[in-house]
């Protein structure tokens, strides 16, 4: 069977088998599903902890740049600190703050609503197919890999300007 028409019959199979046992209740959990927290707690935790790297990442940066001047990173930091100050080491936080805050937000916050949507219809999946087994971690691993999309396809072009 060509690629293309497997992949649709497949696509028809879990339409079919998801869509009587939760066409309802997807819309009620997925409304109930967004929670502006995850979103949040997302966007914060990532802009956080990238935003505490930032210095590490200018000095690395420069010493990729012109490794004969910066040889390591304890002197090239001083000496990044002694020609242009303190201040150089933080050039670049605004954008990494926003950058990777909207990146955590969508990832996390979207993460969290598809996991349950993806877990129900492989619980419906697996009932209607009269499977014993879960699915496991896979429904989990669809999930990020949905929130991971999302979060690049919406950040690649903001990047490019």
């Amino acid at each position: 069977m060509h690629p293309k028409r497997l992949s649709l019959s497949l696509l028809a199979v879990v339409a079919s088998a998801v869509s009587p046992y939760t066409a309802a209740a997807s819309t009620t959990s997925a409304a109930s599903c967004i929670d502006y927290r995850y979103f949040v707690a997302g966007g914060t935790c990532a802009a956080i902890s990238h935003g505490i790297t930032t210095p590490i990442d200018v000095v690395k940066t420069r010493m990729q740049s012109n490794p004969e001047k910066y040889k390591s990173l304890i002197p090239a930091t001083a000496t990044i600190i002694r020609e242009e100050g303190a201040e150089a080491l933080v050039k670049g936080l605004g954008p990494t703050l926003v950058g990777y805050g909207i990146e955590g937000a969508l990832k996390f916050g979207i993460y969290e609503i598809t996991k349950p949507l993806v877990v129900n219809a492989f619980a419906a999946l697996s009932a209607k197919l009269n499977l014993k087994s879960s699915a496991g971690a896979l429904p989990f691993l669809l999930a990020s890999i949905a929130a991971g999309a999302v979060a690049s396809l919406i950040l690649v072009p903001m990047e490019s300007t």
